[in-house]
């Protein structure tokens, strides 16, 4: 099962200026009793208990219509999904189905957004990798996700052919010139090592990655690096020293890439979090709460989002210019528009997604004992390129 797509993101995060109320459903298809699941049962149960406590009319109507062609797809639905988002919503022509290749809580929300929530977590919190195990006679590419590795693509470098030494012509220092080998030349004019590296570059901008690994030993990995398109060189996030061996197994890369992974995690986690006490202390471009990350992030002048483990924080966006606000408000600022309550971290991440300049963070729980790192900027930073330069006038109190 693959991972989440952009397009299967992209048709959630148009906002139409319509009312139109939007079924989204998620359905837990993990097998409970050895061959079936029960997520149809609960979902129906949901929506009846909905029905049961709405009061709108507009609104019992639309969840009575849009639950049933959900509950059809999440029948026939092919084995090896673990997991369903269901989006419904004719009025503006949408009706998205997405199998999900990770377990979901059942869930039924009838709202003016998709929520998108877990998809949204799932995209940042679990990026997808291409890994590039390479030596100097060959190539395999994996892209990894959810802890797993899968194999795309090679590359093998030609054997050359055999010099024929047994001819008189062929002197000792021919001979030394026409041989190849990665200690006698320079490894960036190697023509296998330029193919591996287009690939590498292009196999890249082909998918929706996170970010690129590379395998291997130091000095044929650095080669790479200089051979590398700048897109792909700059998504570098790691460099791991591995052998190649004969036949390298999927099993083999996925648990180094998963070790290689876990030790970048937590050097990463550090950095963020010692650069924003730094930046706190010295009070130097960066963006503390809902509202401050927002306007940023609407300013094209956040870097790096770091948001702690509250994923609820209320928030508005205008229904009329479409600005979001990290705080209820009962009319737009700007236009006077009508606004709607909103999740702020939601529309933090919608936004993010549409602006692969801004990185994401999500930082997990701390501990029992362990403060929360996130709790002086309330919950949600980031890294900013430069300050506003403009104040915007006090927000309008519901």
């Amino acid at each position: 099962m693959m991972p989440i797509t952009r397009d299967d993101l992209e048709i959630l995060l148009d906002t139409p200026q319509q009312l139109n109320y939007v079924v989204s459903a998620y359905a837990d298809l993990t097998v409970r009793d050895g061959f079936r699941h029960f997520a149809s049962t609960e979902l129906a149960n949901i929506a009846r208990a909905a029905d049961t406590a709405l009061s709108e009319a507009e609104a019992r109507k639309v969840l009575d219509e849009h639950v049933g062609p959900i509950l059809k797809e999440v029948e026939q639905t092919k084995p090896g999904a673990k997991g369903l988002a269901a989006f419904s919503a004719p009025g503006r022509g949408l009706f998205h189905v997405i199998p999900l290749h990770f377990p979901v809580e059942n869930k039924l929300v009838l709202d003016e957004d998709p929520f998108v929530m877990p998809l949204l977590e799932r995209w940042f919190g679990d990026p997808s990798y291409l890994v590039a195990l390479i030596d100097s006679h060959e190539l395999h590419l994996f892209e990894a996700h959810s802890g797993h590795a899968e194999h795309v693509t090679g590359l093998n470098k030609e054997v050359p052919v055999e010099i024929q030494r047994d001819k008189p012509r062929f002197t000792y220092k021919k001979r030394f010139l026409d041989t190849w080998h990665e200690r006698q030349q320079q490894l960036t004019n190697d023509q296998f090592l330029k193919g591996a590296a287009d690939l590498i570059s292009d196999h890249y901008r082909a998918g929706a990655f996170t970010g690129l690994i590379l395998l291997g030993q130091a000095p044929t990995t650095s080669a790479i690096r200089r051979l590398l398109h700048k897109e792909a060189d700059t998504a570098v996030v790691l460099e791991h020293a591995q052998s190649m061996k004969p036949e390298p197994k999927v099993k083999d890369v996925e648990g180094d890439v998963s070790r290689a992974m876990d030790q970048w995690r937590a050097a990463e986690r550090g950095r963020i979090l010692d650069e924003l006490k730094q930046r706190w202390e010295q009070g130097h471009l960066v963006a503390n709460g809902p509202t401050e990350v927002l306007d940023a992030l609407q300013q094209g002048r956040a870097v790096e989002v770091i948001i702690g483990p509250d994923r609820t924080m209320p928030g508005a966006r205008c229904s009329s210019c479409g600005y979001r606000f990290g705080a209820p408000t009962a009319q737009c600022v700007y236009c006077n528009g009508r606004t709607i309550n909103v999740n702020a971290v939601q529309e933090i991440l919608r936004m993010a997604v549409r602006q692969p300049v801004a990185r994401v963070h999500l930082l997990g729980r701390p501990g029992e004992r362990a403060p929360d790192p996130m709790e002086r900027a309330n919950g949600v930073a980031a890294f900013l390129r430069a300050e506003a330069n403009w104040t915007p006038s006090e927000p309008v109190r519901a």
